[in-house]
């Protein structure tokens, strides 16, 4: 190692006090003395070694451990940083939330010992739903709606924990396919006083579980819940940003659109990133019945120029009565709730319905609305936010409206198309 000569002023400070030091221990010498002489020596030699770092310690480091043509290192965070941007690739708090969720189940499962974990959220007024899985042959990671008065269910209503060691023979987990347990623990995951989901421990041996392992899965369970409250924060965040996106889009792609048709099309694409559907109608007023105007999707028997009366329908109500309407399962009840009127074909296989009336305060012209076939498609949110993009959708229908109000004036004629009131 070689050490190159110094010019900044520190250096030579150090100089001076070691000079000064080296005439402490050295000025006067008694040539008798050689134990003295040894002595002084040494202690010479140990405050060299002491000062030296204390000046240049940095330098010290630097010199001694960086070898010629090294390349500095970056600190571990900026490499962990850099390796997250360039190989993982962020897929929301939703995706984020299940993968913490199968890892966590897995740690929970090693650390407790036993044969099966789940995991169960609550969907609305439906119940508990399986969200994920896992046991020693694998894990499972998908939906499925449990059925009620097992155990899950009694720890979701109770709201407490419920231990059992001791359970009949064919007693199984609800998700978990071929789950054969005899000892059962679950604790229900509290938010805000309400019961928002249960995470169950299974064991396929009578009294595997004890109190120990239910305050440990009671802390499980708050750690867990905490992470969904902010993935819940951070879905609706990026619903934000999609909305606005997507109502960024709809103003760009609409302000082109020069017919009904194609200001609806454009309108279904630009939907269809936030919502799932399987049919998209519009639909207009005239006098007390209704019409069919455009259909994307599944069209059925109820196409365009379908007439429908307006006291028989979910779609006649929203007209007629100027609110939106949502309906998480049209099948659900006695009768089969019908979109336009009474008698119509109810083998569409369509489920949720979610319609939107366009129009200005009490002048309502038309709906718009989303059909799905699978139940629950459709939140209060989801009303919100298609609710305010349909107004979008109304503004270049009426603006559509005018110009060819306005062609046919300049024609001398009148006004063929739908009438805004």
């Amino acid at each position: 190692m070689r050490i190159q000569p110094r010019k900044d002023p520190i250096f030579f400070v150090f100089l001076l006090i070691l000079v000064t030091v080296g005439i402490g221990f050295f000025l006067p010498v008694s040539s008798g003395n050689w134990l003295g002489l040894v002595i002084k020596c040494i202690l010479f030699v140990l405050i060299f070694l002491v000062l030296y770092p204390v000046f240049f310690k940095t330098e010290w480091m630097k010199i001694s451990m960086k070898k010629p043509g090294a390349v500095e290192e970056k600190p571990s965070s900026d490499i962990v940083l850099e390796d997250l941007s360039k190989e993982g690739e962020w897929k929301g708090f939703g995706e984020a939330f299940r993968w913490y969720v199968r890892e966590f189940l897995t740690v929970i499962r090693s650390a407790v010992v036993s044969s099966y974990a789940g995991f169960y959220l609550q969907k609305g007024g439906d119940g508990l739903e399986f969200q994920a899985g896992e046991s020693e042959h694998g894990r499972w990671d998908r939906r499925v709606k449990i059925s009620g008065g097992n155990l899950i269910d009694h720890v979701a209503k109770q709201k407490s924990p419920i231990l059992e060691d001791n359970l009949p023979i064919g007693k199984t987990l609800e998700g978990l396919p071929a789950s054969k347990i005899r000892s059962f623990l679950g604790i229900p995951l509290i938010w805000e006083g309400e019961c928002v989901g249960v995470l169950v421990l299974g064991g396929e041996a009578t009294e595997s579980f004890g109190e120990a392992d239910q305050e440990f899965l009671i802390r499980c369970g708050e750690l867990i819940t905490q992470v969904m409250a902010l993935c819940h924060r951070g879905l609706r965040w990026e619903m934000d940003q999609e909305v606005y996106h997507a109502h960024l889009n709809l103003e760009k792609m609409l302000v082109q659109a020069q017919d009904e048709e194609s200001a609806v099309s454009c309108f279904a694409q630009e939907i269809r990133k936030l919502f799932t559907f399987d049919r998209l109608t519009l639909c207009v007023k005239e006098g007390e019945e209704g019409i069919i105007r455009c259909v994307f999707g599944q069209v059925d028997d109820l196409d365009r120029g379908s007439r429908f009366s307006l006291n028989e329908g979910l779609t006649g109500w929203v007209m007629k009565r100027n609110a939106p309407i949502l309906i998480s399962d049209m099948e659900k009840g006695d009768y089969v709730r019908p979109r336009y009127f009474r008698n119509e074909n109810s083998r569409h296989g369509l489920r949720s319905f979610l319609g939107v009336p366009l129009g200005r305060e009490e002048a309502v012209w038309g709906c718009v609305s989303l059909e799905s076939r699978s139940v629950n498609q459709y939140t209060d949110k989801a009303k919100e936010v298609f609710t305010v993009l349909a107004v979008r959708l109304f503004s270049t229908l009426e603006r559509i409206q005018l110009l060819l109000e306005h062609r046919e004036l300049k024609k001398g004629g009148h006004p063929s198309q739908f009438q805004m009131e």
